[in-house]
């Protein structure tokens, strides 16, 4: 398979008329057959179903993909067509996924169809979603409507680890270590509702990685400025994060502290927390703020400072002098 026409060439040759939809299916099953990449496969997949290529031939070979293929990333691919393609025909299939799947990404992208199970013949695969958030929320103390958040965590730190499986254990870890911003641990939680997350991604991965160092790591007197040192050691990967979608799910959320994680575009699902008095935003590599940000009414503390701001809009800086303290 060295010479070959990567899955967006196939994209662009049936959008400029050169390629039938025929061909460019055989194409791609062959590829998602025969591809010793698994971003290959998996992009082959993303294509087929932007293409249209819903038939029986197609199915089959997604079917086997999600429940063989040794790749997460291509699992979850075929896991998130035949979620929106076939369903009805997948059903079984998804239910012995979410059964017996350790990988977050697969799992993850399977819940994100819940909110669509909402006919009579589907609630066989919502219950078994929701008995998998709720053994989630189980071990991190949280409400299960919270675990998809966690899961969708989950899913960051298995981004690119073939073999990661689900890790829960840490998040006592999180729950004891402390922000010296926040005045609180990185997680907080009372009355089984997370009020306080101090989230930095190179932070809780490299406890994850390395659970040994947890016992030294918490007897130094600022952790932050030893953990904070390997994160910037790790910002030279430019990996950019998505800070999940989910993350609106914590309804009760009062402390949020997002700095030093590389993320280019203002999570929007921020705008959803109305019980966020303090935001730390800064050290990333934002360049715009939206307007909705006026609607958090809670807030009292922003810090946005150090972002790639070319300039502050006046809304902003309007909202801003109605705050106890902020940072620019």
């Amino acid at each position: 398979m060295k010479n070959f026409l990567s899955p967006d060439k196939i994209y662009s040759n049936v959008e400029n008329g050169k390629f039938s939809k025929a061909i460019a299916a055989e194409l791609l099953i062959s590829l998602i057959e025969g591809s010793d990449n698994p971003t290959t496969r998996a992009e082959s997949i993303k294509i087929s179903e932007k293409l249209k290529i819903h038939d029986q031939k197609i199915f089959k070979i997604l079917q086997n993909s999600l429940l063989s293929d040794e790749s997460p990333l291509v699992r979850k691919s075929a896991a998130k067509f035949i979620g929106q393609i076939f369903l009805k025909k997948g059903l079984n299939t998804l239910i012995w996924v979410v059964q017996h799947d350790k990988s977050p990404i697969v799992l993850a992208a399977i819940s994100d169809l819940n909110s669509r199970l909402n006919k009579a013949r589907f609630k066989s695969l919502s219950k078994e979603i929701n008995m998998y958030l709720a053994e989630i929320a189980l071990s991190v103390g949280i409400v299960q409507n919270e675990a998809k958040f966690i899961l969708d965590l989950e899913a960051l730190f298995a981004q690119n680890d073939t073999d990661y499986e689900l890790e829960l254990k840490t998040y006592q870890f999180y729950k004891k270590l402390k922000d010296n911003k926040l005045g609180e641990s990185w997680l907080t939680v009372r009355n089984k509702r997370i009020e306080s997350l101090s989230f930095n991604y190179y932070n809780w991965k490299y406890l994850k990685e390395i659970p040994s160092m947890f016992d030294s790591i918490s007897e130094l007197q600022d952790p932050l400025v030893y953990l904070n040192y390997l994160g910037k050691l790790a910002l030279k990967s430019n990996i950019i994060l998505k800070v999940p979608d989910s993350l609106a799910l914590l309804t009760n959320l009062k402390k949020l502290n997002l700095s030093r994680n590389n993320i280019k575009e203002f999570p929007k699902s921020i705008l959803s927390l109305s019980y966020l008095k303090y935001l730390d935003i800064s050290h990333n590599k934002i360049s715009d703020i939206p307007v909705e940000i006026k609607n958090l009414n809670s807030l009292d503390v922003l810090r946005i400072s150090h972002n790639s701001f070319r300039k502050i809009p006046n809304f902003l800086r309007e909202f801003l002098l109605t705050l106890q303290d902020f940072k620019i």
